[in-house]
């Protein structure tokens, strides 16, 4: 851990230090008001469309519940867990009031660490599933007015997370954005330090994406102070079983490839491997995104080897410091969340309906993923991404 100078600091404008860099906003740039920018359940996830229907075990929460927080805070405890990316959507945000007023308020809280995962796309480039943005003028100031709140309210928290003496943020799908990102990330850095009287962040890109849907980007990388792949899209080949697919094999060969890149940059970078239990986003209405099954084969024994074979995959390409990522704890619309299943008594899962399933079988796990998280984990650094949800009671005291 780190600390910081006291006091509020002095918000220094990019438009002012890189007048060189100026370019028309080409994009809208938000805080993140409204629902829109946060999670609610509204039956958008997998689980409670299968039948018979499989529930979250806390039910369908609220994360400004005492009870909630510290019962994740306890499983991810369980877990070996050691922090918590909290997905961070902007200013004004519902997410945002939630994580500052009741998150941090919580004491048990005090007791995991935790980051911002940026969720850079919502944010600078309009919307979550933009499939590019330009690094802006516009979209500089805000990122560094936002780097500079966090600098305020969050950085000199004692259980803030830092890597080499710095904050870090992970910055969700760097790799859309476009033009000389590293000039302006380096500026940024500049205006950052001169803001808080020479002190700098870690920064994390999102990087790594399988070759056919984006090659390394060399000079966006080399801006990092290391790169992970928390979104790494699922491609057709790698729908189904990953035994009859290949992905757990392609995912190897992908974290090969960018230690490869990475090695090969004037200052190499750390590599911090993703792990996911599976992928299945189906259950929002229209998506027929392939999907990557718990399980490695098929057959009504729940084993989730899926994910072990992740966590073996992940350890054998881990950079010093060795860092891994889970993805997710709780984001339950993409059903990569090892967060507690309630056990519905259905022993031999279902595949129906095979609307969302596509005829693969989905178990009633329990606290399967928690117990494995805890035997996978070893000496190393694990974080798991952390969404903050609303129930489906529009809270009282949302004025927007």
């Amino acid at each position: 851990m780190s600390g910081m100078n006291g006091g509020r600091i002095t918000r220094i404008s990019l438009g002012i230090l890189l007048l060189v860099l100026l370019t028309t906003c080409d994009g809208t740039i938000t805080n993140g008001g409204g629902f829109g920018n946060n999670r609610n359940w509204s039956g958008n996830y997998l689980r409670i469309k299968l039948v018979p229907e499989q529930h979250p075990l806390l039910g369908e929460y609220s994360s400004r519940n005492t009870g909630i927080i510290q019962t994740h805070v306890s499983w991810a405890q369980q877990a070996e867990i050691d922090f918590f990316a909290i997905a961070w959507r902007g200013l004004g945000s519902w997410g945002h009031e939630t994580l500052v007023d009741y998150v941090l308020e919580e004491p048990k809280f005090d007791e995991i660490e935790w980051c911002i995962l940026y969720e850079t796309p919502t944010i600078l480039g309009g919307a979550p599933d933009v499939s590019s943005f330009s690094f802006t003028l516009a979209a500089r100031d805000t990122f560094l007015n936002h780097l500079l709140t966090f600098h305020d309210e969050f950085f000199s928290r004692t259980n803030y997370l830092h890597i080499d003496g710095k904050p870090v943020v992970i910055l969700r799908q760097s790799r859309k954005i476009t033009g000389d990102a590293r000039l302006a990330l380096n500026a940024m850095r500049i205006a950052y330090s001169d803001s808080t009287g020479g002190e700098s962040v870690y920064l994390v890109g999102d990087e790594v994406i399988w070759g056919a849907v984006a090659p390394p980007d060399r000079s966006r990388i080399s801006a990092m102070d290391a790169i992970t792949g928390i979104d790494l899209s699922v491609l057709g080949a790698h729908d189904g079983y990953p035994a009859g697919t290949g992905f757990l094999e392609d995912v190897s060969l992908l974290w090969q490839e960018y230690a490869t890149v990475i090695s090969e940059l004037p200052e190499a970078i750390p590599l911090i491997p993703t792990v996911w239990p599976g992928f299945n986003d189906r259950a929002w209405a229209g998506i027929t995104h392939p999907i990557i099954s718990r399980e490695v084969t098929g057959g009504i024994e729940s084993t989730g080897a899926t994910y072990d074979q992740m966590w073996l995959v992940a350890g054998a390409q881990a950079s010093d410091p060795a860092v891994i990522l889970l993805n997710s704890f709780n984001d339950w619309q993409r059903d990569t969340q090892i967060e507690v299943l309630a056990d519905n008594g259905d022993v031999n899962g279902t595949t129906s309906p095979t609307t969302v399933t596509s005829g693969i079988r989905y178990f009633p796990y329990a606290n399967q993923y928690i117990e494995k998280t805890a035997l996978n984990k070893g000496e190393l650094l694990l974080g798991a991404i952390y969404e903050i949800w609303y129930d489906n009671q529009p809270p009282d005291d949302l004025d927007y």
